[in-house]
């Protein structure tokens, strides 16, 4: 209970829009959620501390999934955690979709994240109710949500080749100070400024492995004039062809800043197998997986602060192929897990790591 007391402290003065009930739930929640890395209520309510019975708990949290808590009221930690106030900063976004099956039910989550240390933190994401792809509509619903608080700033969209369409690109193309990185088929063609037409399978067939090929100021689409980019061929010394679809002037670094675009598939990955199980989650309403979403991406943002934090103190080794023996958020995350299991011990450090994610500097 010590716990939930001192993690309820740090978000209250962090004045989050939740009753007093649902303060007290989500302190509770969250280092529960971080002990048994599974959201599957059930497992969740067996191991959250209290005098009620188990059942007892396992229906408060039910309530809580249900009572229309918007996950809007998580934004403003995570974004004032990621971006400094009155610093003029960079912002890197991506979107991307990730899906999965629960009997006959799709359970489908359209995701756009902030990147951070090489981590994308979901920051606004719809539940799509169907399975398949994201249409147009949807995605600039999500994209306009995000904007309203993103416009002061520069950023750069990362997305892959399910985010193309002329009404899509043009929309981002209407936005002032967003620039993007969009991968896209091969199976369309282009127009050079001189008026030609090329077939892009053709443009790049002899496109050798290792080599990048740059075509400034050419318009996608054969029936749209809407559709003007600059377009980055490359393709890998494995034989892949990549194909982006950029409006950045720095096009010598495109395909770099392209490679970032992985760090959403990481968070993925720890949202379900390799963190907190999200496919065990028998949410399926909408408005239910979103807040639920909320509450991960808090937790994980969370992880990845302490983790940044431990890792300044004993640096985390390097294997001989380069990357780190464990990633941050991992690190971060097995920090909390301790500091949570022996606060009688570790009191001091726990109020610390409650102050990293909810402390105003």
């Amino acid at each position: 209970m010590r716990v939930l007391d001192t993690l309820k402290k740090h978000l209250t003065q962090a004045q989050t829009e939740l009753s007093r009930h649902r303060l007290d739930l989500l302190s509770s929640l969250m280092p529960t959620l971080i002990q048994v890395r599974s959201v599957n209520l059930m497992t969740v309510a067996t191991a959250m501390p209290g005098p009620a019975n188990k059942m007892s708990r396992y229906r408060r949290l039910q309530r809580f999934f249900s009572s229309g808590v918007s996950p809007d009221v998580f934004t403003p930690l995570i974004r004032n955690k990621v971006i400094k106030s009155g610093k003029q900063l960079f912002l890197t976004l991506t979107m991307d979709r990730t899906h999965w099956k629960l009997g006959q039910t799709d359970l489908n989550l359209l995701c756009l994240g902030l990147l951070h240390q090489d981590v994308s933190i979901p920051l606004e994401s719809v539940s799509l109710g169907k399975a398949g792809n994201s249409n147009t509509k949807e995605r600039k619903k999500l994209f306009r949500k995000a904007w309203q608080y993103l416009k002061d700033y520069s950023c750069c969209l990362l997305a892959d080749r399910e985010f193309i369409g002329i009404e899509w690109l043009a929309f981002l193309l209407g936005l002032p100070g967003l620039e993007f990185i969009i991968r896209i088929r091969c199976d369309g063609w282009i127009t050079f400024p001189n008026g030609n037409k090329r077939f892009l399978s053709h443009l790049v067939r002899n496109l050798p492995k290792g080599q990048t090929r740059i075509y400034e100021n050419v318009t996608l689409y054969e029936k749209s004039d809407k559709v003007r980019v600059h377009l980055v061929c490359h393709r890998s010394e494995k034989g892949e062809l990549v194909l982006l679809a950029t409006n950045r002037s720095d096009l010598n670094q495109v395909l770099h800043i392209y490679k970032t675009r992985w760090s959403i598939e990481t968070a993925f990955a720890f949202l379900k197998s390799k963190g907190f199980d999200l496919e065990k989650t028998h949410l399926t309403k909408p408005k239910r997986i979103q807040l639920l979403l909320g509450v991960l991406s808090l937790t994980l943002l969370w992880g990845l602060l302490v983790g940044l934090h431990a890792d300044q103190y004993k640096p985390i080794p390097v294997k001989n192929h380069g990357r780190k023996a464990i990633s941050f958020v991992r690190l971060g995350l097995d920090h909390l897990q301790d500091a949570i299991g022996n606060f009688d011990y570790q009191w001091k450090e726990f109020r610390y790591y409650c102050r990293l994610l909810l402390s105003c500097t």
